[in-house]
């Protein structure tokens, strides 16, 4: 007995201290080493007072001109006269969804900064803060998100490069020839090629469950103004600069995690890449490699998924045969579609793509690809950007509570209230089953009596007691694993809706009350996951404690709800809620059974268990 309470006691103790280190010793390391990855590449070195001070970068050697061409006689091919240089401009463009920003270098996005109530990147509140905003203290929300933060000296969102023999920089300097409400057109001559990127986009405000002001196209045109064909891969690039002090993994008690993934499809599969494991197991010590992701075969789409929002690239005319490549880093995020490019002299070659930036509103992905009302025979292509939301191995029980999580909301309109309007329907649901294990363990404690008489018979032989209580558990017409069928039941349950509250669109940034005014973040204050730890206390105190000894009970009745609290305080608050009303309607549930049971078995003497 000795030996198990000092086991139990050592368990208890080393999930204390990982929490502890986790929390106040690797956490800040942690932070550190990324605000110190963050300077490097804003071009500043990190100084141990928290100061900064100007990297002296080296400077590039200037490019090698390029060899001339030679033709088939060995001659040399002239080559085109330099172009004068082009300045630097930036180009807003508003729309109802988006604000945008236009560069010349590269022509490309560098912000597309969303203007929804929602489209925000959410403000994590320290503990102290927390309780300030539950007695009435209001805090600022976070920046809109912006889903073409520019990489320091990288490319632009959406920029082209060519490569092979005559390549194109990604960050050449286009200039702007036309410039319309819902229209931007760049153009660049350099070497072999004329290039010619033309962005469109819907100008009106869209409808409420419309993707349309989420969408444009970009139109990309490339003349090859040699007299020598040229060949190579055309790169269509997805890319956003990541802080790394925002953004970090998940792990058992540090919470679901937020790191965008690049990603791409490749016939019927996903591919998905994400900034490789800084450490080995779950605590996060050391860092790994960085390694590229290439896909080949028939490419539906490249894209950058950033939990709750997704960028997204695809070629309108359908599927094509070409590569994706993913590289994540740190501190970046790259997703490009190559297609392949061959040029004779004078021809043109013309592509056009779709863009999506946006919320992952699954309603909103549905309707990518469908024809527009006016022109319902057009044909139009539909990458499939649903299948970015990515409910696992729960898709049809997290599709099922989506639906009854609209219908609630639509009547109550809380999205707090209607997981609590869902516990309880669920709890409805299972009912009978958690009666009838009920019943079983209150019968099971009538029968502790003979099972101690058993163990006294058979002290030193343990299968020999395992056998004869088999036989009164079959005697008695008793289950003993009837108990656990509830619980079996329910552990999907939580797993679907832990997966809905870190995917859903619908769910993120929706409140409860008060200071839960995101149901998909942690609790600032560590209320819920408290209540929800004593509600489990108080669950296992009421449930018959049947044949476990002294430390089989310590383990169920305070252990194991003490882990499950540490490991639900950074999960999302929805699901604490969720667990937290089930354990509440257990023990309103456990308590009237004993009630029943105690009036239908008061003239018989028997006795109930307290």
């Amino acid at each position: 007995m000795d030996q198990q309470k000092r086991l139990l006691l050592a368990i208890a103790l080393s999930f204390g201290l990982t929490l502890l280190f986790t929390n106040f010793v690797w956490k800040p390391q942690a932070e550190a080493e990324a605000a110190r990855l963050a300077a490097l590449d804003a071009g500043l070195v990190l100084l141990a007072d928290g100061g900064t001070v100007p990297l002296d970068k080296p400077v590039l050697a200037a490019a090698t001109p390029p060899a001339p061409t030679l033709d088939a006689d060995g001659g040399g091919l002239p080559v085109p006269a330099p172009v004068a240089e082009v300045p630097l401009k930036l180009v807003t463009a508003e729309r109802a969804t988006t604000k945008m920003t236009f560069t010349s270098e590269g022509a490309g996005l560098t912000d597309a900064v969303l203007q929804g109530k929602r489209e925000h990147v959410l403000r994590q509140l320290s503990i102290a803060e927390g309780y300030a905003k539950l007695f009435g203290k209001d805090f600022p929300q976070g920046p809109q998100f912006d889903l073409a933060e520019p990489i320091p000296g990288g490319l632009p969102q959406l920029a082209v490069s060519i490569t092979g023999a005559t390549p194109l920089s990604g960050t050449q300097r286009y200039a702007v020839t036309e410039e319309s409400p819902g229209k931007l057109v760049f153009t660049a001559t350099t070497g072999a090629y004329e290039v010619v990127k033309t962005f469109r986009w819907n100008v009106a405000a869209p409808g409420e469950k419309s993707p349309a002001g989420y969408l444009s196209t970009l139109d990309v045109q490339v003349k090859n103004v040699s007299n020598v064909a040229v060949g190579g891969e055309l790169l269509v690039h997805a890319v956003r600069a990541i802080d790394p002090t925002q953004e970090q993994g998940p792990s058992m008690f540090g919470g679901i995690g937020n790191q965008a993934s690049v990603l791409c499809r490749v016939a019927d599969d996903i591919k998905r890449k994400v900034p490789p494991a800084e450490g080995n197991g779950f605590l996060g010590l050391g860092s790994g490699p960085v390694y590229d992701l290439e896909g080949k075969g028939l490419v539906h789409y490249v894209g950058i998924d950033q939990q709750y929002f997704l960028t997204a690239v695809w070629p309108k005319e359908g599927a094509i045969e070409s590569r994706c490549l993913l590289n994540a880093t740190g501190t970046s995020r790259t997703a490009s579609l190559a297609l392949p490019l061959v040029l004779q002299p004078g021809q043109t070659l013309a592509r056009s793509f779709g863009v999506y930036l946006g919320p992952k509103d699954l309603s909103l992905l549905l309707d990518i690809g469908k024809s527009p009302p006016e022109a319902p025979a057009t044909t139009v292509f539909d990458p499939g950007l649903d299948k970015t939301v990515d409910f696992g191995i729960w898709a049809v029980i997290c599709k099922a509570l989506i639906v009854f999580l609209r219908f609630f909301h639509g009547v109550v309109g809380n999205w707090g209230i209607a997981i609590v309007l869902l516990t309880v329907m669920v709890k409805v649901v299972l009912l009978p089953l958690t009666h009838r294990a009920m019943v079983s363990a209150e019968q099971m404690k009538k029968l502790q009596p003979k099972m101690e008489e058993i163990k006294k018979k058979f002290p030193d032989d343990r299968e020999k007691q395992n056998l004869e209580v088999m036989k009164l558990y079959q005697e008695a017409k008793v289950n003993p694993l009837g108990g656990c069928l509830p619980l079996l039941l329910q552990l999907p349950i939580w797993g679907a809706l832990f997966t809905t509250l870190r995917t859903s669109y619908e769910l993120y940034g929706e409140p409860f009350y008060g200071v839960w005014s995101d149901l998909t973040s942690k609790d600032p204050t560590y209320l819920f996951p408290l209540a929800l730890g004593i509600t489990m206390i108080v669950t296992q105190r009421l449930q018959p404690q049947m044949s476990m000894d002294k430390s089989q009970q310590m383990l169920m009745t305070w252990v194991m709800p003490v882990f499950f609290t540490a490991v639900m305080m950074n999960y999302p608050a929805g699901l604490a809620l969720y667990i937290f009303t089930n354990n509440l309607l257990s023990i309103v549930q456990q308590y009237a059974l004993r009630r029943w049971l105690a009036r239908g078995n008061a003239g018989t003497g028997a006795v109930v268990a307290k």
